[in-house]
């Protein structure tokens, strides 16, 4: 914690984040935990911890590559089979409710520039019917999908008043989660002027149809990431394991490429106009504040924000 987190001012900023766009859900908690958890567990805990979640009906087998399906069935009824088996009790997850306003907050550490995170609420694949999760991950794609994106072509290298944005939306997850922005102002540039720049694009992608063009260009590299993706066993196995732990059959992967292919500019403007809304938005600022320590900078805009 004190390596990922409290020694880094990107780290601290994502945590004040998380705990800000959620109030009641248990994804405003670091995975990690706060500290005064930390300074309390005993080995006990770790074991009820353990004993609890690290079950055969927990859990999810993946096996890809050059196999024989017979034997690797026989491999794991040998190495698996012996656990006994255990209900798992989960508790119910509370509903996020919908947020009616824009929160703000801000974090003061040592830092030599200022960044900030801007999220909003929006659903994940568990909502296999809807088009929504698609729609978004191609919005992101015209947002920040390389060095034709709006973000690089208008705010980095037209207009030169941001030094970097990342744009993040992980629709694999078990509940909805979010989309957002972290970004890095330029040199003579504050934070207020790039965060009324990134609400400006997003105001344009509200109000204007993204053109035919744009849209395949942008269909056609989401589409092509995932199918280069699968170049990877590794990766493979783990896009599967991902579906079928939250809960989703892994063949939806069949399903991908032709859904964002059907993605229309239509269903892409009603996505940002769904949820990219300010009294849907979170926004975090990090202050750089000077010290004797300094942490590295949070001036990359990247970093750890998915969960």
């Amino acid at each position: 914690r004190r390596l990922r987190t409290d020694d880094s001012p990107e780290g601290l900023a994502h945590e004040h984040f998380m705990a800000t766009a959620y109030t009641v859900h248990a994804y405003k908690n670091p995975i990690i935990g706060w500290m005064r958890d930390l300074e309390k567990m005993t080995t006990a805990d770790l074991r009820a911890w353990y004993k609890q979640w690290y079950l055969p009906g927990n859990a999810t087998l993946v096996v890809v590559g050059d196999v024989t399906p017979n034997e690797v069935f026989a491999l794991a009824r040998k190495y698996f089979g012996p656990i006994p088996a255990a209900s798992v009790q989960r508790k119910r997850q509370p509903v996020e409710p919908s947020q009616v306003a824009t929160r703000r907050s801000s974090i003061k550490a040592p830092a030599e520039v200022p960044m900030f995170l801007m999220g909003f609420h929006v659903p994940s694949f568990t909502r296999a019917d809807s088009p929504d999760p698609y729609a978004l991950l191609v919005l992101s794609g015209v947002l920040d999908g390389g060095h034709s994106a709006r973000f690089e072509r208008t705010l980095v290298r037209g207009r030169e008043i941001a030094a970097g944005i990342n744009t993040g939306y992980s629709p694999t997850a078990r509940h909805p989660g979010l989309f957002t922005f972290s970004a890095t102002p330029a040199k003579k540039h504050t934070v207020q002027e790039l965060e009324a720049a990134i609400l400006g694009e997003i105001r344009r992608v509200r109000n204007e149809l993204v053109s035919a063009e744009e849209l395949a260009r942008v269909k056609a590299q989401v589409a092509a990431g995932s199918v280069f993706a699968r170049d990877s066993v590794f990766y493979q196995a783990m896009q599967m394991g991902m579906l079928e732990t939250v809960g989703l059959d892994w063949r939806l992967l069949d399903q991908y490429e032709a859904r964002i292919r059907a993605v229309t500019a239509e269903q892409v403007q009603v996505a940002a106009r769904r949820y990219l809304i300010e009294s849907n938005m979170t926004l975090t600022v990090l202050e750089p504040q000077p010290g004797q320590r300094q942490p590295r900078a949070a001036g990359s805009a990247g970093g750890r924000h998915g969960h």
